[in-house]
């Protein structure tokens, strides 16, 4: 819509709706669907002069850019799109059956090639709507977030079955079948605003920030790693009281010098896409934390590294002299139920709503805080607690996160680009 010199022109052509916009200058026109009765014999390619709301004649010219107001009163209707699937292509995923259990079969890409083809779309939407129960009327629609011709991350957004609740949909054996058959991980959510714009992230530390199980390597000073790392694990899978289990393994480490933290941190590694996406994270303006049932030295040291705002962990007791740790713990323990109540918390504290958090952690002792969390995601974990989790993800990278949330390639390269 552009404005010229006042004319002469007749005001035949004066609709409601387009006094409304004409005081903008702009190459555009739109075509009024407010109800205004339609210009007989409307000649779009000639120019026509209208009066805006403060007397102003304005001659409008027709640039070809067409906007279409087609909702009655500009209202926008409500979506039943309530539910959003994002497919992320792996055919190296960890298989667990519903119960648990990891399973070992022949990976190969299936036949429409590797990445989520049409055809999986196709039968996944279909497999959803055999769910929809009373059936009713529903549309779907899709992005590719990181190529339009072979997608590997695709997000579909869709109606929620009635009968089913998410966390029910999420362990559905049809769905479960579905991902083995495409070589698919099924990301599940509700479609609402808080997907996107979520401000505080919690994590776990040993093997999900980093790659590795501190206490094992404190216990190879002793040479009892074996010992602990079969107590390590049967924690982690939810075999054992990870209270308990803690106990039993820090008493092994009694006679550790006190200085092992510090020799620790030349060893310690971060798994791949951390640091990018906690620097992306807090580029976006996200609260982050370290919630570990490891210790404090370290989880501090995670804390400064990655700009952390908060870190939580166990103390460890070190003796009179200052030299060696004593076996013994002080203060809270950082079990699943503490992870859990300082997300909280911490969300209090930054006026943030539980809907508006994440949780990312690889244990049994992170379900309850990623249950809690907005959302949840059991990231390369556990095989019993991928099965126990509100989502989960396998992935050679953390930054795949950020499809979860929404963001496309594009937008997560630009994100990256400032955050350096």
């Amino acid at each position: 819509m552009s404005g010229t010199k006042p004319s002469n022109t007749p005001l035949a052509a004066l609709r409601q709706g387009l006094t409304r916009a004409a005081s903008y200058n702009a190459g555009l026109h739109i075509r009024d669907l407010h109800g205004a009765p339609p210009t007989p014999n409307e000649d779009y390619t000639t120019p026509v002069e209208i009066v805006t709301p403060e007397g102003k004649r304005l001659l409008i010219k027709n640039t070809g850019i067409v906007h279409t107001i087609s909702h009655k009163n500009c209202v926008p209707t409500e979506s039943a799109l309530r539910l959003v699937a994002t497919l992320f292509y792996n055919p190296s995923q960890s298989l667990v059956t519903a119960d648990g259990e990891e399973i070992s079969v022949e990976k190969h890409d299936v036949n429409f090639g590797p990445y989520v083809s049409d055809m999986a779309m196709f039968e996944f939407t279909q497999t959803v709507d055999e769910l929809l129960v009373p059936w009713k009327k529903w549309g779907t629609n899709h992005r590719c977030l990181d190529s339009a011709e072979r997608p590997k991350v695709m997000e579909i957004s869709l109606s929620m079955p009635e009968m089913l609740q998410l966390n029910e949909l999420r362990r559905h054996t049809s769905l479960w079948h579905f991902e083995r058959k495409w070589n698919v991980e099924l990301v599940l959510q509700e479609n609402n605003i808080f997907r996107r714009y979520k401000r505080l992230a919690v994590f776990d530390m040993d093997s999900t920030l980093i790659e590795q199980e501190v206490i094992d390597e404190i216990a190879k000073f002793l040479g009892v790693e074996d010992q602990v790392s079969s107590i390590t694990a049967r924690a982690m899978n939810g075999e054992i009281d990870f209270t308990e289990s803690l106990r039993q393994r820090v008493t092994l480490l009694k006679g550790v010098p006190s200085t092992v933290f510090q020799e620790l941190k030349s060893v310690i590694t971060f798994a791949p896409g951390v640091r990018e996406l906690c620097r992306v994270l807090k580029t976006l303006g996200y609260k982050l934390a370290v919630l570990s049932g490891g210790f404090v030295p370290l989880a501090e040291y995670v804390k400064e590294q990655l700009s952390f705002d908060y870190a939580h962990a166990n103390n460890l007791v070190v003796s009179e002299d200052g030299k060696f740790l004593t076996g013994e713990l002080c203060g809270p323990i950082v079990h699943a139920e503490r992870k859990a109540l300082l997300l909280e918390e911490i969300a209090k504290e930054n006026g943030i709503a539980l809907e508006q958090t994440m949780a990312i952690g690889d244990g049994a002792n992170d379900l309850l805080m990623m249950k809690k969390a907005g959302i949840g995601i059991a990231f390369n974990a556990k095989p019993s607690v991928q099965v126990a989790a509100p989502t989960r993800l396998n992935s050679e990278t953390m930054l795949d996160v950020l499809y979860i949330l929404g963001f496309t390639k594009e937008e997560i390269q630009a994100l990256l680009a400032v955050s350096n």
